[in-house]
């Protein structure tokens, strides 16, 4: 199956911090996540799976087409704080034969693993921020978006109500 990614490599580098000369490598697998693991738990199999198809059949930009536009540019800055979260933890340590390893350069001074996490939570909670708008553009136009009201059990449904990256939810609608 063919990846369909919805945002680009330079636009998260243009309004995060992100170096123009992180590699691809490294910034592919955070985007992917991001996009197939918390853009659709916001989105919803259905909705995601439209987006990604305008996206690869390149009719995004077709007038009838003008609501997902919209929606698509309110995920891509979700997506970009959210790759650039994953990114944090990617980029500071190196899986190899030797297990484990602290990436380093000669110039450079690593960072210590606990840094990476506070400034991996910086970027969670611009993400979280951008969650919210999301899920706040989907609920006023819910009508819009037919996906979000395809249900199946054997599918992710959207979540249009817990914006918070935490390991506990109560229940409810937050920020109401």
């Amino acid at each position: 199956m063919k990846d369909v990614l919805l945002i680009s490599e330079s636009f998260i580098k243009n309004i995060t911090n992100l170096s123009d000369n992180l590699s691809g490598k490294l910034l592919f697998p955070a985007i992917r996540e991001s996009q197939e693991i918390g853009l659709r738990e916001i989105l919803g199999d259905d909705l995601l799976d439209k987006l990604k198809s305008l996206v690869e059949q390149n009719t995004i930009n077709d007038k009838s087409n003008q609501k997902y536009k919209e929606l698509l540019t309110q995920c891509q800055y979700y997506l970009a704080y959210q790759t650039t979260a994953n990114v944090c933890i990617l980029t500071a340590v190196k899986i190899d034969n030797a297990g484990l390893q602290q990436v380093s350069d000669e110039k450079m001074n690593p960072v210590n693993i606990n840094d990476s996490f506070t400034i991996k939570d910086y970027y969670i909670k611009r993400a979280d921020f951008y969650c919210l708008r999301l899920q706040n553009y989907l609920i006023e136009n819910k009508k819009s978006f037919p996906e979000l009201t395809n249900s199946d059990c054997n599918m992710l449904a959207s979540n249009l109500h817990s914006s918070a990256t935490c390991g506990l939810w109560l229940g409810g609608v937050r920020g109401k």
